[in-house]
């Protein structure tokens, strides 16, 4: 698993179109801007074999949130992060994301889980500094 993490004093993202990997949506969804202030945007490439590292994960996400002062977590999943030939299936993907999700509103977190397999426009004001910007690897 591959997780890039960007603290973002603002974070706006639009969904647009779906891909083949689309999860279901409501249409009302569609062109509607999801803004979020204060978060720790991750972006979320899950990897074969990945199925059980959403517990690693979210400690990891837990601390670097914690040392940001980050109020949400919004979390993206995207196939094209994780290394050509170790991408998981959808559904593996799906269900590690959804883990990663509810382990961490588990530990009090506020969570958004952005839908998969949609294009999005978005906009991010990220901060800088010693932890605002992350490049986590977990290897299987």
């Amino acid at each position: 698993m591959k997780i890039f993490s960007s603290r973002c004093r603002t974070f706006e993202y639009t969904v647009t179109t779906a891909s083949p990997a689309a999860v279901d949506l409501e249409s009302a969804a569609i062109g509607v801007p999801n803004t979020f202030s204060d978060c720790l945007l991750l972006m979320v490439g899950v990897e074969r074999g990945d199925s059980t590292s959403s517990t690693a994960a979210a400690k990891i996400v837990r601390r670097i949130a914690s040392k940001t002062d980050a109020s949400h977590i919004v979390i993206n999943g995207f196939s094209h992060l994780a290394t050509p030939g170790e991408r998981s299936d959808v559904p593996t993907a799906l269900h590690v994301l959804t883990n990663l999700a509810e382990s961490l509103q588990a530990r009090g977190a506020h969570v958004h889980l952005m839908p998969f397999g949609w294009n999005k426009r978005w906009q991010a004001d990220v901060l800088d500094g010693e932890w605002e910007q992350r490049v986590v690897h977990l290897p299987m």
